[in-house]
C-alpha cells in the first residue's frame, strides 16, 4: 500500500484500476486452480510435494527457490522502508539521526527478534497492530474522499506505465503458497474454499481500489512532491500525503500507518522464512539452534537492504514480476495441465475454463515474467 500509488503514478488512476482488476481476476483464478490440485492429493499435501509429484524434482526445486527469493526480496523491501521510518522518527522526536545503516540494524534486531517469542505471540501482536492500522486506513479514506478532484482521476493513455504496474500489484495479491494449508484446514470442502478465496481476494481489491482512488484523487501528478516526483525519487506515499495534509496530527497518523504496514508484513514473512530455513536444516538440528536459524533467515535481507536504500519499490516489483509470475502463475497452471490432461486425474472439483483459460492465464504470467527481465536489463 505504501508503494502501489507511487508505482502506478505514471499510469494514472483509470489504467491502475484496470491493472488492479485484471490482477484480481488472475490471482483468484490461479488460487482456485490450487484448490483443484490440492483436492487430488489431500492428506495435508503442500505446495512443494504437489509440485514434485506433478512436475518432478525440477518443479519442486523451482518452487522452493522461487519461494525463498520472494520472501527474501519482500523482507529486503520492508527492512529498507522500516529503516527510513525509524531514522525519520528519530530526527523528528529526538533531533538525532541514527543513520540508515544503524536503522536497518535496529529494525531487524527488534522485529526480527520477535520471531523468537513464538507464533502465538506474533499472531496476537499482529492482530492488534492490524486493527489499529485498519482504523487509520478508514480515517484516511473517509477524509480523503471529501477532497477528491475528479480532473486528477482523468484517463491518461500511458499503456507502457500501466504494464509496468503489474508486477508490484501482483505481489500485493500474493497468497498462493498458503492455499494447500487452507485446503487442509477447511477439510477440502470445495464450497468453503471457493468462498474463502473469492472473498479473500475481493476484500483486498476493494481496499486497494479505495486507496488508489483517494491517493490519485487528492495528490497532483505534477509539481513538488507530486506523484511523478515521488515516483522518480522512489519515495513512499507518506511524504506526498504529508505535503497535502500539513497538520501534526496527520503526520503522526500517516507515519504510524506506514510503520504498522511495514512491521506487520515483516513479522509475518520473518516467521515464514524462519520455518522454511528450520525445515531446510532439519537434518542438522543438533548443530543449528534457533538463534542461528534466525540469523540465517534475517541477516542476509538486512545486508541487502543496507546496500539498496530504495528497495521498497524495486524489490517488491521483482518479487511480483519474477516470483509471483512463476509461483502464483506458471507453476499452478503447469500442475493443472499435467494432472488434468496428461495423467487424467479424477476430481470432485474442476475450475471452469478448460485449456483456453489455462493458455490465456499462462501467457499472461509468462509475459509478466519476460517483461520483468526487460525492465531489469534495459531499465524500462
Amino acid at each position: 500500500m505504501l508503494a502501489m500509488p507511487i508505482q502506478t503514478a505514471e499510469a494514472g488512476f483509470v489504467l491502475s484500476l484496470l491493472v488492479l482488476f485484471v490482477t484480481w481476476v488472475f490471482m483468484t483464478f490461479t488460487g482456485l486452480l490450487l484448490v483443484e490440485v490440492s483436492g487430488w492429493f489431500k492428506n495435508g499435501a503442500h505446495f512443494s510435494s504437489m509440485a514434485q509429484n506433478l512436475l518432478g524434482k525440477p518443479g519442486n526445486t523451482l518452487s522452493l527457490v522461487v519461494y525463498l527469493f520472494m520472501n527474501c526480496a519482500s523482507l529486503v523491501a520492508y527492512t529498507s522502508a522500516g529503516a527510513l521510518l525509524i531514522d525519520h522518527w528519530a530526527q523528528n522526536l529526538f533531533g538525532i539521526s541514527p543513520g540508515y545503516v544503524m536503522s536497518c540494524v535496529l529494525f531487524t534486531v527488534v522485529f526480527g527478534g520477535i520471531v523468537s517469542l513464538g507464533i502465538s505471540f506474533i499472531g496476537r501482536m499482529n492482530a492488534w497492530m492490524t486493527i489499529f492500522m485498519g482504523a487509520i486506513y478508514c480515517y484516511i479514506i473517509v477524509m480523503g474522499i471529501s477532497y477528491l478532484k475528479l480532473d486528477y482521476l482523468a484517463f491518461r493513455p500511458a499503456w507502457m506505465h500501466g504494464l509496468n504496474s503489474f508486477p508490484l500489484i501482483i505481489a500485493a495479491f500474493s497468497y498462493q503458497m498458503i492455499v494447500p494449508s487452507l485446503c487442509s484446514y477447511l477439510n477440502y470442502d470445495v464450497k468453503d474454499l471457493k468462498k474463502s478465496i473469492v472473498i479473500g481476494t475481493s476484500l483486498p481489491f476493494v481496499v486497494y481500489f479505495l486507496w488508489l482512488l483517494v491517493i490519485h484523487g487528492i495528490i497532483p501528478f505534477e509539481g513538488a512532491l507530486g506523484l511523478r516526483e515521488a515516483s522518480a525519487k522512489g519515495l513512499m506515499i507518506v511524504e506526498p500525503l504529508k505535503a497535502y495534509f500539513n497538520t501534526t496530527s496527520f503526520f503522526f497518523l500517516i507515519d504510524t500507518f506506514a510503520f504498522l504496514a511495514v512491521a506487520t508484513s515483516y513479522m509475518g514473512l520473518s516467521v515464514a522464512l524462519f520455518d522454511f530455513v528450520k525445515d531446510l536444516l532439519r537434518n542438522f538440528s543438533q548443530r543449528v539452534n534457533e538463534n542461528k536459524i534466525t540469523f540465517l533467515s534475517l541477516v542476509p535481507s538486512m545486508t541487502l537492504a543496507i546496500f539498496f536504500p530504495k528497495a521498497l519499490l524495486d524489490f517488491l516489483d521483482m518479487s511480483g514480476g519474477f516470483g509471483d509470475a512463476l509461483l502464483s502463475g506458471l507453476i499452478p497452471i503447469g500442475m493443472i495441465w499435467v494432472g488434468r490432461y496428461k495423467r487424467k486425474i479424477d476430481s470432485d472439483y474442476q475450475m471452469p475454463g478448460g485449456k483456453l483459460a489455462l493458455v490465456l492465464a499462462g501467457s499472461f504470467a509468462f509475459s509478466i515474467f519476460v517483461f520483468q527481465w526487460v525492465k531489469l536489463i534495459w531499465k524500462v
